[in-house]
């Protein structure tokens, strides 16, 4: 019975992984190509400098 229940698991484990890397991987993908029509990544920063005497 413990066997069993360990080759059940087995099969789940690595299925329940993928259906999640996937979700998460659609969702990033909709919401990075909802914003901008650009393919590719792209960061933008925006740096300020002060500088005192």
């Amino acid at each position: 019975m413990e066997l069993m229940i360990n080759f059940i698991l087995g099969l789940m484990s690595p299925i329940c992984i993928g259906l999640t890397t996937n979700y998460i991987y659609d969702k990033i993908k909709n919401h990075s190509s909802s914003a901008n029509r650009k393919s590719g990544l792209e960061f933008e920063f925006k740096v300020k400098f002060k500088f005192f005497k």
